[in-house]
Parts: structure tokens; sequence; C-alpha cells
């Protein structure tokens, strides 16, 4: 496909669950644009929800907070990185990650840019971290409550 300047509404796009549990809506790609290093979408989760443990292979991702209260565990400490509405994060490639929506009632909404021109291609499951992972939600729900 040739380079095209599109405008690509979200809504106007299917939204797929990717391997890591995220729903996500691919807006900006190789296959609606012709990108070849980049690309972005939306990230959905629903009140309570967590990501699967992984890391990208080969991509930097920048994720932008639109709406709720995130927490990022990084690396295999899992070491907790907070944001919220208006933040950004930046993780590079071939760092495990698990994404927490902290909300109990709020949906998590972002925007995610990536250096996968696909979106989602190069996805490594990393489920020796899921079950800990989880443990340190769970704990950081209870020690900090967030007003949802």
């Amino acid at each position: 496909m040739l380079k095209s300047v599109r405008v690509v509404r979200s809504v106007d796009t299917a939204e797929v669950l990717g391997p890591q549990r995220q729903r996500l809506t691919p807006c900006i790609t190789a296959e609606v644009c012709g990108t070849e290093g980049i690309s972005a979408g939306t990230v959905y989760m629903p009140p309570g929800a967590m990501s699967r443990a992984h890391y990208h292979a080969h991509s930097e991702i920048v994720v932008f907070c639109l709406r709720g209260n995130a927490v990022t565990l990084i690396g295999p400490e899992l070491e907790p990185y907070f944001h919220g509405p208006g933040e950004f994060i930046y993780i590079p490639e071939g760092i495990v990650h698990v994404a927490v929506n902290l909300g109990v009632s709020d949906d998590l909404v972002a925007v995610e840019m990536r250096t996968d021109p696909r979106f989602n291609d190069d996805v490594v499951l990393t489920p020796e971290y899921d079950e800990a992972a989880a443990a340190v939600a769970t704990r950081l729900r209870a020690e900090l409550p967030v007003a949802t």
C-alpha cells in the first residue's frame, strides 16, 4: 500500500482483543495508511481489568491516558508506574509490562503509539509474571483506593 494521508475515526475502526487481553482499536497502521515505522490506536480497559504480562519484541510504545487511572507494572520486579489523564508513559522494546486499570467503576481509555506499523505484531506473552502481577495489582488497589 502506498502511504496516504488519512483521517481515521476510532469509532469507524474494528476493535480487536489483543493476545495481552486488551481491547485495542488500531487506527493508524500499515494496512490503513501505508505506515512503515509507526502506528496508533486506542486501548480500552473496563473497571478492574489488567492485561496479561507481555513485552513488545521490537517496538517502543508511548501511551497517553485519556480517562481513568492506571498503573503499569514494569520489568521482572513489576515496579509500579502510576499514570492518569493527561500523562504519558514510555516503554522501550523488550521490557515486560502489565497494564492495570485501578478504577473499580471507571473505564480506562488511552491512546497508544508504537514503532510497530501493524500495531500489535510483536507481542510476546510472559505468563510467568501473570500471577505475581495479579497479586501486586490487588495490593495496590487495597493500598491506594482511587475515587471512581
